[in-house]
């Protein structure tokens, strides 16, 4: 997928779409003989680091890498043959319409020839759509150490005037395995059909890549050669996915023949029925670098008409992988297989796509993934959502990364209507040049997301912006001040309760304990044991089963854990294995949400989660528009209220519009209420002691004089009002406007955010 290419120096279109004269042209690249040794080691070798070191500085393009290979006297770069002893002509990509895509036929011969490929230029929406199957592969670096060799356009090779392109060692070897002996194969491949030196280009690409994998016959995914005993973990995939059936619906496994199914093959339980020598082949095979690439996350969910996995000789369909996946991350893994539970989590991700996911979700799943250039961590998943998701926003690579960032945050409040992007933002040690504000994408989030989080309720964002400001102006509420903060987890801590090895949890329980033991000690601002239930709902995010209709059995039941934490919580405990083990599920939770977190208390007591670099003085907010409180740092400048975002916070009691409405009374609950038509859990609310529902929630009084709810077919989810003196509609409740809060006197402040 596009990645930057070296600045062209000689012999291409360049930026201008012109070609160079002839006189700028690479000419001959004179080889030397020697033996087939001899190029395959060049990369290897002093003089080869050297040249493409040299190259590299030099910010030469591919004509470079064959010109430097030449000044070398070795043999043909990443060939096993020798040059030709005739002129040899960098290729030069002619000028592509704008309504084009480039399609690439690779011509048929035996495995170790060289390659010869032919490009041509096609509508994806003419009348007769060309038929193509589109690479999804990893690049392996920007060393184009290997070449192909592109055939004139009546497909004559013309010795004297050989066109070649210079293509990296990964791709190489994809066009080797995949290249057919007798007949032709069409393919559309990134490095190659994309001119990756002309910017504005590769921007009208990229724009197009939804399209183009979409229309693609087939989507192939190469994971390299063979190596590392991967046949064998393919095999043992493809046999554990023949094995069961998979509701995609429900995620739910049974046995695909239930006459001759083995146990263990459907028993979450129970680990797989694989030998160790199968399993460390698994993980090798999941970490291969094209599991960590950025960019296959949008190929792969677009490739509609199907995919196909290839590694070395090895085959299994995208659809047999998904289900073996599933089956290895529901159920229970072997401890003594060292990152088991890492690369299979990683793969489930990404094979857990699903048709609605928002711009901000994709965003927090794709935040370890890698990319070379860091606009892409925005342009490589735009088409993993809705064109409506989107935020009107089309790649341009002649944009900084700052404008790419800024540009995505200005438009989902001013075009969108959304502040929530805010909770995406986390202060780091170092800011650079990006304001606060501004979500930094170039940098992994450290905490996780705070689910169901629902602060500022169904409030409109307030906000002011100038083109070209490092400063955002917003609205909201100030709800306190940190009075204490306390890391909760070492930067350095190995703990993962979710493996389930009793050294781990041990590691996990101890790191509760002194939270625990620190919080009893704030005698003076808490009392633990009163406020002892809404502690453990913070250090577990409040995500419970009950929270859930129906009832969602991957998450505690809040009583039962409730029970386990008063236990762990006793300084007199002292925990045997066994009873660590039944509370694995607890420990994960503490685990999963206090990683790269603080604990804090505020001086009305309220507590909370919030980033580890929360200090006291910092304050809690809650932002129109802004689903989660954020945590606001004064600046140390006297002369302006300024204010840094340090990032998001779960503090208990502000979490579902408390801020702005007040608590719910004791016999109203809102949960996640399923529904099928939408296949999406929807915020509803229920009195548990007459077990009635409703959509609206119970502490808003009547609508403003000129507004009406408004009948639409989705208002059995959520509901729609119309001012009746404009006409215009707007899903934002006119009870949470500005100017209805401040008609009921609600407290608000105006925050400048640098």
């Amino acid at each position: 997928s596009p990645e930057p290419a070296w600045e062209p120096i000689c012999g291409g279109e360049g930026f201008s779409g012109k070609r160079a004269p002839p006189s700028t042209q690479c000419h001959e690249m004179q080889g030397v003989g020697g033996t087939p040794d001899t190029a395959a080691a060049f990369h290897e070798s002093d003089l080869g680091h050297d040249i493409v070191r040299q190259v590299e500085s030099q910010g030469q393009n591919r004509a470079g890498v064959a010109a430097a290979a030449a000044a070398g006297g070795t043999d043909y770069i990443g060939s096993d043959r020798q040059p030709p002893s005739t002129a040899v002509v960098m290729y030069i990509h002619q000028t592509l319409d704008e309504q084009c895509i480039r399609i690439l036929t690779l011509s048929a011969g035996p495995f170790e020839s060289d390659l010869h490929i032919s490009l041509d230029h096609a509508k994806l929406d003419a009348g007769d759509p060309p038929s193509y199957e589109a690479l999804s592969y990893t690049w392996g670096g920007n060393h184009l150490s290997h070449m192909v060799f592109v055939d004139t356009k009546d497909g004559q090779q013309q010795q004297q005037q050989q066109q070649s392109l210079p293509v990296t060692e990964n791709l190489h070897a994809a066009l080797l395995h995949l290249r057919d002996t007798s007949s032709l194969r069409t393919l559309w491949i990134d490095a190659i059909c994309i001119n990756q030196d002309d910017k504005e280009e590769r921007s009208r690409q990229v724009a197009r890549m939804g399209d183009i994998y979409k229309s693609a016959a087939k989507v192939i995914i190469w994971l390299g050669p063979e190596g590392g005993n991967s046949t064998a973990a393919t095999h043992a995939l493809e046999e554990l996915a023949s094995k069961i059936n998979v509701d995609w619906t429900h995620y739910t496994i049974s046995a695909a023949n239930q006459e001759d199914i083995r146990s263990d093959w459907l028993d979450l339980t129970q680990h797989a029925p694989f030998d160790d020598e199968t399993w460390f082949s698994v993980v090798r095979l999941l970490n291969r670098s094209w599991f960590s690439r950025l960019w296959i996350w949008q190929e792969v969910f677009l490739a509609h008409k199907g995919a196909t996995m290839i590694c070395g000789h090895s085959t299994i369909s995208w659809e047999q992988f998904r289900k073996a996946i599933l089956s290895l991350y529901r159920r229970r893994k072997p401890d003594r297989v060292p990152d088991l539970h890492r690369t299979v989590t990683r793969a489930w991700q990404i094979c857990n796509l699903n048709d609605q996911p928002s711009l901000r979700t994709i965003l927090r799943r794709t935040k370890d993934a890698k990319c070379s250039d860091q606009r892409d961590r925005i342009y490589g998943v735009l088409n993993l959502v809705q064109e409506n998701q989107r935020l009107g926003i089309q790649p341009d690579y002649t944009k900084t990364t700052l404008e790419v960032f800024r540009d995505m945050m200005v438009n989902s409040i001013f075009e969108y209507g959304d502040l929530t992007l805010l909770t995406c933002c986390e202060l780091h040690d170092e800011r650079g040049d990006i304001p606060s504000w501004v979500p930094n994408w170039s940098v992994s989030r450290k905490c996780k997301e705070i689910w169901g989080a629902r602060a500022c309720w169904n409030s409109l964002p307030q906000a002011k912006y100038k083109d070209g400001d490092a400063h955002l102006n917003v609205i909201g509420r100030r709800m306190g001040t940190i009075l204490r903060a306390q890391q909760i987890l070492t930067d350095d801590s190995s703990s993962l309760a979710s493996v389930g090895k009793v050294p781990q949890l041990r590691e996990t329980y101890a790191a509760l304990k002194s939270l625990t033991s620190w919080l009893r000690d704030q005698l003076e601002i808490l009392d633990f044991d009163e406020q002892l239930e809404s502690i453990y709902r913070t250090i577990c995010g409040n995500e419970f089963s009950h929270r859930y209709e129906p009832v969602n059995e991957n998450h505690m039941d809040f009583r039962e854990s409730l029970a386990q934490f008063r236990v762990l919580a006793d300084p007199k405990t002292n925990p045997t294995n066994d009873f660590l083990k039944s509370c694995a599920m607890l420990l994960d939770a503490f685990y999963t949400h206090a990683l790269a977190r603080s604990f804090i208390v505020t001086a009305d007591s309220h507590v909370g989660l919030a980033p580890k670099t929360a200090r006291q003085g910092d304050i809690v907010a809650v932002l129109l528009g802004c689903q989660s409180p954020i945590i606001l740092r004064p600046s140390e400048d006297d002369d302006e209220e300024e204010y840094l975002v340090i990032g998001e916070a779960y503090v208990h009691g502000l979490m579902t519009g408390e801020a702005f409405l007040g608590p719910l009374s004791s016999n109203w609950q809102r949960v996640a209420r399923y529904d099928e038509s939408t296949g999406i859990s929807w915020d509803a609310f229920i009195d548990r002691g007459r077990s009635v529902w409703q959509v609206a929630d119970p502490r808003l009084g009547p609508l403003p004089e000129g507004w009406a709810e408004e009948k639409h077919p989705m208002q059995h989810i959520f509901a729609r009002y119309r001012n009746l003196v404009e006409g215009f509609a707007s899903i934002y409740d006119p009870r949470m406007m500005l100017f209805a809060l401040r008609a009921r006197n609600v407290e608000l402040y105006d925050f400048k955010l640098i």
